[in-house]
């Protein structure tokens, strides 16, 4: 059993696809979230794909993480999903098992109804530019997700996005970060979603 927070399912496994174009932050939400899993977890793999060389060209990563052993990195189907754009999002919307979460980027997506999931439009362009960067959505995000869906905690996370920054020599957008990451986890709370 993994230790004393309520953060994983009954099968003490989770696992999320994450979607976007290139430069909309996909990759960095699925590293952030193996890297706070890989504290308290006995295994966690993360497996990006880039389908075009370019920035702007489609990008999905999985993350799995769990006390037993991970027989695959991949996914057919799947628990939780985040769409950074609307090409995931429909990608992701028919992948989705029944009970699963879709949380996804409500400043251009609409929602497309399908029975037995639940979706979350979470609008973190918008939200990213009242605080001065459209590159901060996919901190927004990750608050938002995280409060959703309950998975791992808030010191886990943060405490991941600074070993990550320090090892990129970025620690001067680690206030920033936060302040992004808090935006999107008080959206939930707003919104009663968590």
């Amino acid at each position: 059993m993994l230790i004393g927070v309520d953060y994983m399912s009954e099968t003490n496994r989770h696992e999320v696809m994450i979607g976007g174009t290139g430069g909309q932050g996909a990759q960095t939400i699925g590293y952030v979230l193996a890297e706070a899993a890989s504290r308290v977890c006995r295994n966690v793999t993360r497996f990006p794909i880039y389908l075009a060389m370019q920035r702007g060209g489609a990008a999905y990563c999985t993350v799995i993480f769990s006390d037993e052993e991970i027989a695959a990195p991949i996914l057919s189907t799947f628990d939780n999903a985040i769409a950074m754009d609307a090409g995931s999002y429909e990608k992701f919307r028919g992948g989705l098992r029944r009970g699963g979460k879709l949380v996804f980027n409500g400043s251009i997506i609409k929602v497309n109804e399908r029975d037995g999931i639940s979706q979350y439009p979470v609008p973190v362009i918008d939200m990213a530019k009242e605080l001065g960067a459209t590159a901060l959505a996919n901190m927004i995000m990750l608050g938002a997700y995280r409060h959703i869906t309950g998975v791992l905690s808030d010191d886990m996370v943060i405490g991941a996005m600074q070993t990550i920054l320090s090892q990129e020599g970025r620690e001067d957008r680690m206030k920033s970060n936060i302040a992004a990451y808090n935006k999107g986890a008080e959206y939930v709370h707003e919104q009663k979603w968590a």
